[in-house]
């Protein structure tokens, strides 16, 4: 009965170090984060959304918004979907380190355009759609925070607006979730 019951012990200990080994390798697959870099520089609000699909890989959605009416001309809203690949991950369950992301664009905002008596401005609406290329740099820490530097751009393609490119990148701040 007594190595009955040494037994069950040992098994509920290791059990016990199991459960708290999978928290400190931190393998939850849901990552939100904000770009501080944005919220400071220009008043814009952009949150980004990831789903690790493995430790070499994420897909997600990141959801830009202009708060400031004066910066619409760039853009007043975009929708970017992306799929990241992760290279020199030394850690069980990464999503982490150097990555290369491929991006999609979706944005629209306001632009100036001149009537033909070339005296008059006409606010005018626009909407485009471009892809791009990204590269970064992404730490988790073992509780969850993130912390990402990253510097890409992109072409639209559909040429509805006076830029012929974009911009994406930033510096993130986040927590990886259940």
């Amino acid at each position: 009965m007594k190595n009955i019951f040494t037994v069950i012990l040992c098994l509920v200990l290791f059990n016990i170090q199991a459960q708290e080994d999978n928290y400190i390798n931190n393998q939850n697959r849901h990552e939100f984060r904000l770009d501080a870099l944005e919220a400071l520089a220009i008043p814009n609000i952009e949150v980004n959304y990831e789903y690790v699909i493995s430790k070499y890989s994420g897909a997600g959605l990141a959801v830009s918004i202009s708060l400031d009416n004066d910066f619409n001309e760039y853009q007043k809203y975009a929708i970017e979907p992306y799929y990241r690949q992760y290279f020199l991950n030394k850690k069980d369950f990464g999503a982490r380190g150097l990555f290369v992301e491929g991006v999609l664009r979706f944005a629209g905002g306001e632009q100036d355009e001149f009537l033909p008596d070339l005296t008059t401005i006409q606010e005018e609406n626009w909407f485009d759609m471009g892809i791009g290329l990204v590269v970064g740099q992404k730490w988790v820490s073992d509780n969850g925070f993130v912390f990402e530097i990253s510097i890409g751009g992109g072409r639209y393609l559909l040429n509805n607006n006076n830029d012929e490119g974009f911009i994406r990148g930033g510096v993130l701040i986040g927590y990886r979730f259940f």
